[in-house]
């Protein structure tokens, strides 16, 4: 899917990856990927923490890679957002350099009633 996505999502346990396929010529280099894990409750949200598992490079280049929560709540609607910041080392034949990837999951709806959040989620 595309980097903007807007979800309802039950109460529980969540999951939002963003994922970036790097090409340099044409040449699939490396996929770098962010997965932030949050809940959804009468709370709003709350991130319980973030990996980059999943990135790799290939014959190309290495992928050094790291995150971490850098706002793990959202509590009000419209008003937060909670963020993950994945930061990845490229070194290879085609790339040398950093990448850095920003998870933002924000909450536009909570109903209690029906268990349900409405969240609006991007990377950039």
């Amino acid at each position: 899917m595309g980097p903007y996505r807007a979800e309802d999502k039950k109460y529980g346990a969540r999951l939002y990856t963003a994922w970036v396929k790097l090409k340099s010529a044409g040449v699939t280099v490396a996929t770098l990927k962010l997965s932030s894990h949050y809940s959804v409750g009468d709370y709003g949200l709350k991130m319980r923490y973030a990996d980059v598992a999943g990135t790799n490079g290939t014959v190309w280049s290495a992928v050094d890679a790291s995150c971490e929560v850098t706002d793990s709540k959202a509590e009000k609607v419209g008003c937060y957002d909670m963020n993950a910041v994945g930061t990845y080392k490229l070194n290879g034949k085609l790339n040398h350099g950093y990448i850095v990837l920003i998870s933002y999951i924000k909450l536009t709806s909570l109903n209690k009633t029906s268990k349900v959040a409405r969240v609006y989620q991007k990377y950039t």
